[in-house]
């Protein structure tokens, strides 16, 4: 990539969109983003673009989406520049395309129905000089005017629809998903998958724009349909598509500071700690963690806290019960706890 100054004043169309619909933030670009690799066109503008509702799996899609629909980009239409851009002779042009339903893909139960047309901002151009130069999300189709895109959107609380994120629009040229404008360029739908194959990442869910490659319509619907939505999604589906992220967003950060609490209580129950404990005092530590525990967890560590307050010596040493609660803690924590048995008779010297 080559390198050079920062162009100020430029923003992704979807990130204008995030202003609008809440969808994404602004992030500004550098001229180093310029595409110049293989299969890239050199007048297109490649910038990061932060969603702010998760568009990158089918469970992502089932959570936040409420259409998933094939489109036709049949015309755009160029913004005005604001006065000190004009002024400085730069900046960015915002960009709206008008969109043709061709063929309703997946719908959330109780959605609004999708028009049949519709118009969104997707990513503008960047201007200079009076020449100008597309912009585009990396990683992201731009949607461009004749081409075809398999789209999740998202409808917002003041009536507006929009994609839900970057990764949500697909190249669906010829019905196959793949196929057609990606970062501004034509692609292969095999040079898609494989792009999209370079990218996945050992234990991470696998991406839908790598799922659904070479796929057809139907394909995808398959691939949503026996998608498992975010439970906190799903109990808020009354709220549009921002305020169901940030709950879920919110439900996540509690469970990460439960998670954090709970492996603070047991990390003196790991052998290294040399920690040592009367069977009572093991049994209360047993009960504080399954009071910070989800069900079946609680189940098992208040069983185990009973044989330690019962003095249930073989219980302890030969039961199923010890065992279950140490892995659940180890593995909750990853820390060793070895056998979790008593280990301080109360006897003193």
């Amino acid at each position: 990539m080559s390198t050079g100054k920062k162009i100020t004043g430029t923003v992704l169309g979807a990130a204008i969109a995030g202003v609008l619909a809440g969808s994404a933030a602004l992030v500004p670009f550098t001229d180093d983003a310029r595409a110049t690799d293989a299969g890239r066109r050199s007048d297109v503008v490649l910038g990061e673009s932060k969603d702010a509702i998760p568009s990158r799996t089918a469970s992502d899609w089932v959570s936040y989406g409420d259409q998933a629909a094939v489109v036709h980009v049949a015309s755009e239409h160029e913004g005005v520049a604001d006065s000190e851009e004009i002024t400085a002779g730069e900046g960015y042009l915002s960009r709206t395309v008008d969109l043709q339903v061709k063929e309703r893909v997946w719908s959330r139960s109780g959605a609004a129905a999708l028009p049949d047309t519709l118009s969104i901002i997707a990513d503008g151009w960047e201007f200079k000089d009076e020449g100008k130069l597309r912009v585009s999300s990396q990683d992201a189709s731009r949607m461009e005017v004749g081409h075809d895109y398999l789209v999740s959107f998202a409808h917002f609380s003041d009536g507006e629809w929009s994609t839900l994120g970057t990764g949500a629009v697909l190249p669906y040229d010829n019905s196959e998903v793949g196929q057609g404008e990606y970062q501004g360029s034509t692609v292969t739908a095999s040079a898609y998958r494989s792009t999209m194959a370079s990218r996945l990442v050992t234990g991470v869910a696998e991406p839908l724009t790598y799922q659904a490659a070479g796929k057809t319509a139907a394909g995808v619907k398959s691939l949503l349909t026996s998608a498992t939505p975010d439970a906190t999604a799903a109990q808020n589906y009354s709220l549009d598509a921002v305020a169901r992220a940030r709950l879920v967003a919110k439900a996540a950060a509690a469970a990460a500071a439960a998670a954090d609490t709970f492996c603070r209580v047991a990390a003196p129950l790991a052998t290294d700690a040399d920690s040592r404990y009367t069977p009572g005092e093991l049994a209360d530590v047993m009960a504080d963690l399954a009071g910070m525990s989800e069900a079946s967890d609680s189940t098992i560590l208040r069983a185990y806290a009973a044989q330690l307050r019962a003095g249930d010596d073989s219980g302890w040493i030969t039961g199923t019960v010890r065992k279950s609660a140490a892995t659940r803690i180890a593995r909750a924590c990853t820390i060793d706890v070895g056998d979790l048995l008593p280990n301080d008779t109360g006897d003193t010297e």
